[in-house]
């Protein structure tokens, strides 16, 4: 698949580039990815330019991975990420200086759009998963419309392929009425 651009009111998602290596590596330097993401740790910036200069390229053109850069404008810096992955799951991370202004919310409605556009065949939900504990990638799951869900198998791998404990979620081409509150839960029912 040849990459796609997408535009909401306040970002342009595109192709990240070897351009982008050092915010890349500076922001999968935040304590939270060791946390909450399976991005190889210490992360380098070796790491960052394998990431865009060989992983980002080939998983395009395969379709197994559609990766974008999250800007502000065309030719701006990153600010974060976000990945389309086969199997219709979602991938995310946001630069901690760019987070708490609903960014990441609108990209991920965004890609959501996009896949439920036609373009990728046979989307009838587009998945989301994180490790259990992990609110703010929960926070923004829910305020894009996802209704999280309880699958048999609630987890997710570690960086080593250990399951953790996961929370899970699934977002149709309409959102569901009960959506948000299924969030309950585990967020409670403030927005």
């Amino acid at each position: 698949m040849r990459p796609v651009v997408l535009r909401t009111e306040r970002l342009v998602l595109d192709l990240p580039v070897e351009h982008d290596t050092e915010l890349v590596a500076h922001y999968c330097g935040d304590p939270l990815f060791l946390k909450y993401l399976t991005t190889p740790w210490p992360y380098t910036v070796e790491h960052a330019r394998a990431f865009l200069t060989e992983y980002v390229p080939a998983a395009w053109a395969s379709g197994d991975e559609l990766t974008w850069a999250i800007r502000r404008h065309e030719g701006d810096s990153l600010l974060g990420v976000i990945c389309f992955r086969r199997g219709n799951e979602i991938g995310f991370w946001l630069g901690a200086e760019h987070r708490g202004d609903a960014l990441m919310a609108e990209a991920l409605s965004a890609v959501c759009e996009w896949a439920f556009s036609g373009t990728v065949p046979d989307v009838e939900s587009v998945l989301w998963r994180a490790n259990e504990g992990n609110r703010a990638s929960a926070h923004v799951a829910r305020a894009a419309g996802f209704r999280r869900i309880t699958p048999r198998i609630a987890t997710v791998p570690d960086r080593r392929g250990h399951p953790l404990p996961a929370w899970h979620a699934e977002h149709r081409a309409e959102v569901e009425p009960d959506a948000f509150a299924s969030w309950e839960p585990i967020l409670g029912s403030a927005t």
